[in-house]
């Protein structure tokens, strides 16, 4: 779970979409019910930073439970929303009918080329296999004059829900997850130089990168615990292949990190993100 991030082979990446994939079906119920408030934090300026306005047409990619679309819709916009998981699209779909919702990747839109207003994104960057791809690809289904925004979460030390449970795992010294490739690190966009770097490459035009934060409330551990195991891909997966005793291990070390954010109020956790947005000329 290191910050660097290497190339991945074309099988490689085949088998981060699988996992991704795979666990984004099993959790999409409990993702829902745990982790999409938390998301949902970003979805205003993350619209905001796309210029989704009322009568615009947007594209919302790692759509999940279709929150964002469902959020622009509100504000008048025409949304599609697209997804690599069937679980998370049958979610949105159940959950916001009167919007469209389909399985694709994000390499391979099915879309023609300038066909939307805006394209965002809400935390999906560092689950892409070949994220340079990807936004190339964002890039090409947005009209001239178009913006496209990502948001991505800050370092651990300051997105402190995933924060706790890495250095959790890290304490414990429990391993990765086996079916991860061990060249991807959903922590490369935590870094501001390397998310303007992304957006640069694809070619796009007035790029900015904003820092957000601010804290969500949890009510206990037991909460957060059963909460990250019901929602985080990556993390979850690291602490589920582990035995009993392990586990138990990680829990005791998450506990004790987690009451340095204990208030009458519950846990309140610090909750930072970025977001990256450029126009395409």
């Amino acid at each position: 779970m290191a910050n660097a991030s290497l190339p991945l082979s074309a099988e490689d990446a085949e088998r981060l979409r699988r996992f991704e994939r795979q666990r984004h079906d099993s959790l999409a119920a409990t993702y829902h019910d745990f982790f999409t408030p938390i998301t949902a934090l970003a979805i205003q300026p993350l619209l905001d930073a796309a210029g989704a306005c009322a009568g615009s047409s947007l594209l919302d990619i790692a759509t999940g439970p279709g929150s964002v679309a469902a959020k622009a819709r509100g504000l008048g916009a025409a949304c599609i929303g697209v997804d690599l998981s069937p679980g998370m699209i049958a979610l949105a779909r159940s959950s916001h009918p009167d919007i469209d919702f389909g399985v694709a990747e994000v390499e391979h839109l099915p879309f023609a080329d300038q066909s939307f207003d805006a394209v965002v994104c809400n935390f999906g960057l560092g689950h892409f296999p070949w994220p340079e791809a990807a936004v190339a690809e964002c890039r090409r289904t947005l009209k001239a004059g178009g913006r496209m925004a990502f948001s991505w979460w800050d370092q651990p030390d300051k997105q402190r829900i995933q924060g706790l449970f890495r250095e959790a795992i890290a304490e414990v010294g429990a391993a990765p997850p086996p079916d991860l490739p061990a060249g991807h690190s959903n922590l490369r966009f935590s870094d501001t130089a390397e998310l303007r770097k992304l957006l640069v490459g694809a070619g796009l035009d007035d790029v900015r990168v904003e820092d957000h934060q601010t804290t969500y409330a949890i009510a206990d551990v037991d909460t957060l615990w059963r909460g990250g195991l019901g929602s985080l891909a990556v993390t979850a997966s690291a602490i589920v292949n582990q035995d009993a005793a392990t586990q138990a291990a990680i829990r005791m070390s998450l506990e004790r990190r987690a009451a340095a954010y204990r208030t009458p109020a519950g846990l309140v956790l610090p909750v930072a993100f970025k977001i990256g947005s450029g126009q395409r000329a």
